[in-house]
């Protein structure tokens, strides 16, 4: 068969998976368990989609060549000390958070209003913080040029879209895409305002079908969804649960299209502890070892069926 393709000019059936890597802060270094798992199995991977957290990971992975690669690099991006000069954004641990704007910036007014006020900021984390720590990470190439297709996704934040940003500098796709509104002013590319992806594309499933027709697999780090008790519950809490619907109404429409889900159990990780890197990659090689034959199945390219990882 491999001689008449040739004669033929018959092109061979793609292999592999695409993956559509969420945000989620430090959640996100759950990705890395994740990558070793396939890595091991001898699952090719055609193309990744990240958002936020999934974006660096993703694009470290391919710049670096492999999951322990990621790993060694991220360690020695803590010990350079980047991430402890970051200003505190941590809510207070009475309340439950994610990748919320709306409350990290509560908390941020909290602490400083008055004097962000009066030095008339427009952010938290301003560009040159962000691209400190993403020079560290990345390697100054364009996404043309990498071995893997890539999207880092954004947010337009003028009209609200999903952007996939496929061309041009990885560093400043990645940037884009890790831009938390109110956190990290946006970013000018390619004529738009772009901010996170995480805002309407949590979970890229729908960019990471634009890279390639092998099947998705979708690796969500979002906080898990747990029940909460509406007795005495203060504005705050009452907020930020409203978003928390919102935000997971949207993740479960986009995760419904993927071909398999793969949900590490990071629930217990702040989005803000990257230090818990060891922690993270475990929750990441569980999830991924539970459902990698699945994976090695749909990477052979069959017809796409959507399977779910078991609830947690």
């Amino acid at each position: 068969m491999g001689f008449l393709r040739s004669l033929f000019g018959l092109s061979a059936k793609p292999e592999g998976v695409v993956l559509a890597l969420g945000g989620g802060g430090a959640r996100g270094l759950a990705h890395i368990g994740v990558l070793e798992v396939l890595e091991n199995a001898g699952v090719a991977v055609a193309g990744i989609a990240g958002t936020s957290a999934g974006a660096i990971i993703g694009a470290m992975w391919i710049t670096h060549g492999s999951a322990a690669a990621v790993a060694r690099r991220w360690r020695e991006f803590l010990a350079t000390g980047i991430v402890k000069g970051l200003p505190d954004v941590r809510l207070t641990p009475t309340v439950s958070t994610r990748d919320n704007p709306l409350l990290l910036f509560a908390r941020r007014m909290r602490r400083s209003a008055l004097v962000a006020l009066a030095l008339e900021r427009t952010s938290v984390i301003t560009h040159a913080e962000l691209e400190k720590g993403l020079t560290f990470l990345l390697s100054d190439v364009t996404i043309e040029s990498l071995r893997v297709k890539f999207a880092a996704v954004a947010t337009d934040f003028e009209t609200g879209e999903p952007v996939a940003l496929r061309h041009g500098s990885l560093r400043a796709a990645v940037a884009a895409s890790c831009a938390i509104p109110a956190i990290v002013p946006p970013y000018s590319f390619g004529g738009r305002h772009l901010t996170d992806g995480g805002t309407v594309a949590d979970v890229p499933v729908a960019q990471a079908r634009t890279l390639s027709p092998c099947p998705v697999v979708a690796v969500s780090v979002g906080e898990a969804w747990r029940p909460q008790d509406a007795t005495g519950i203060t504005l705050a809490e009452a907020m930020m649960r409203a978003s928390n619907m919102t935000h997971k109404a949207l993740r479960d429409a986009q995760l419904a299209s993927a071909d398999l889900v793969i949900a590490p159990d990071v629930g217990a990780l702040h989005w803000s502890e990257f230090t818990r890197l060891d922690e993270a990659a475990a929750a990441g090689r569980a999830a991924a070892e539970r459902v990698i034959s699945r994976a090695q199945v749909l990477a052979r390219c069959r017809p796409r069926r959507r399977q779910a990882e078991e609830p947690r």
